[in-house]
C-alpha cells in the first residue's frame, strides 16, 4: 500500500497596500472634467481656474481630502501639438466647482437650480 504524504506549502505573502487601493478607488470616481462645462457659454478660463482653487480650499477648510475629488491632468492635443491642463473631478467636486464660478449667465443659473434639486 502506498503511503499518502501531506505536503505543507507556506502561505504566500500578499503585500496588500491599502493606501493604493483607496487611491485607486477614489480615482475611479473622478469621472468629470472641464469638458463637461461646454454647456456654459462665455466663462473665462480664469474664472474656472479660480473656481477650482476655491473648491480645493473649501475641501481643505472642511477637513476633506481634496485629492479624492480633484486631480490635475495634462492633455496632449496631437492636432495642435499643444499640452494643456485639465481637471478630473468627482461628482461632488464638479458640483462644488460649478457653484464657485463667478460669472453667472442664464444657462449656468438654470443648471445651478437643477443642481439644488439633487
Amino acid at each position: 500500500m502506498k503511503a499518502k504524504h501531506i505536503y505543507y506549502y507556506p502561505e504566500r505573502e500578499h503585500h496588500f497596500n491599502s493606501d493604493q487601493f483607496e487611491d485607486d478607488y477614489y480615482d475611479s470616481l473622478l469621472c468629470y472634467s472641464l469638458q463637461h462645462l461646454k454647456f456654459i457659454d462665455n466663462v473665462a478660463q480664469d474664472d474656472i481656474r479660480d473656481a477650482i482653487h476655491k473648491s480645493i480650499n473649501i475641501c481643505y477648510m472642511a477637513g476633506i481630502n481634496s485629492k479624492h475629488h480633484f486631480k490635475q491632468v495634462f492633455v496632449y492635443d496631437a492636432n495642435t501639438n499643444t499640452l494643456h491642463i485639465d481637471w478630473l473631478m468627482s461628482k461632488k467636486g464638479f458640483n462644488l466647482m460649478a457653484m464657485q464660478i463667478q460669472s453667472l449667465n442664464e444657462k449656468l443659473a438654470r443648471w445651478l437650480w437643477q443642481l439644488a434639486n439633487l
